[in-house]
């Protein structure tokens, strides 16, 4: 995994443009080529995303690498789990015919190289166990069901192949939560279930990123619907959220002419700090001072002063 993580931040330099070797980013994706990939390490190094955001990039040889992996990966994520392989051994064999017999060596290993995938429901998209809108499903779930398909499929093409499975996964992650697979299902549950869908909607054809993230079973559905508003935003708007956080708690402060002083000048044209009062404590005449109503009307404003090279604070 440290190999991949070397690798996911050489390739995000080359991102942002600290990074202009071309050739060397290739043997990067190469040595990634390599790599034994499984579900946990795509989730936990995020390789994933960076991936994803090359497939797009103006050089042909890095896009074209980062569309293989891609693909690579995506079939990884389809593979069937261990727990998805069964094997009946108390079934009973026709008469005549010998059971067959299993290799204690050989299903040992096919065991341990079955790569585990994330925690998501199992779906055979060619078998009976998988139906898109089963029949008697309740319309409101199929209509969420048909809606987050048609986000999901604002993807690239390479990565819509399991839009449907991963839709079915979110849904069925919402019906459970809110209880609408149940018969005791309330008003107040469809009306959170409604909720949540309506906020997975908005965040989803926004957050292309997120997109990816489950078209590659790096999140799964029961992960994703208690993902918190900032976790769902893009990074754009988690930039300005919390420059939004900033700015209120900078209002709320007490001392904020003070601690900005040299930036209020600075805009001011203040080239001279020195103030209109002189500290009694260290002389300086760094100061400055406000004036405040703190006794009646008809009486003058008293005026507080403070010195910001000692601190010392003083009203006259």
């Amino acid at each position: 995994m440290d190999d991949v993580v070397n690798i996911n931040k050489r390739l995000t330099k080359f991102l942002v443009g600290e990074d202009n070797d071309q050739n060397g980013v290739a043997d990067a994706m190469d040595r990634l080529q390599k790599v034994d990939m499984t579900i946990n390490i795509l989730k936990d190094t995020k390789i994933g995303q960076t991936i994803a955001k090359l497939r797009k990039h103006e050089a042909e040889l890095v896009a074209s690498k980062a569309k293989d992996l891609l693909k690579k990966w995506k079939a990884l994520a389809s593979r069937p789990s261990d727990s998805d392989i069964k094997v009946d051994t108390d079934a009973k064999s026709e008469p005549g015919i010998p059971k067959p017999r299993v290799s204690p060596t050989t299903s040992e290993t096919s065991v341990k190289e079955t790569p585990k995938r994330a925690s998501l429901p199992v779906f055979n998209r060619g078998g009976p166990a998988f139906e898109f809108i089963p029949k008697g499903l309740q319309e409101v779930r199929a209509t969420v069901r048909r809606k987050l398909k048609e986000i999901l499929d604002l993807a690239d093409e390479e990565l819509r192949g399991e839009s449907e499975i991963i839709a079915v996964s979110i849904e069925v992650a919402m019906a459970k939560e809110y209880k609408m697979d149940s018969a005791r299902n309330t008003n107040e549950g469809k009306k959170e279930y409604t909720n949540k869908y309506r906020q997975l909607s908005f965040n989803l054809k926004k957050n292309a990123v997120l997109r990816q993230e489950l078209l590659l079973h790096t999140i799964s559905g029961d992960q994703l619907i208690k993902m918190t508003p900032d976790e769902l935003a893009t990074e754009e708007r988690k930039k300005e959220m919390d420059q939004l956080r900033d700015d209120a708690f900078q209002r709320a402060r007490l001392d904020w002419a003070e601690a900005n002083a040299d930036k209020i000048n600075k805009v001011c044209g203040i080239k001279d700090p020195r103030g209109l009062f002189t500290c009694g404590r260290c002389k300086s005449t760094n100061t400055s001072n406000t004036q405040q109503q703190t006794r009646s009307a008809d009486e003058p404003m008293t005026v507080f002063v403070i010195c910001h090279d000692c601190g010392k604070r003083w009203k006259c």
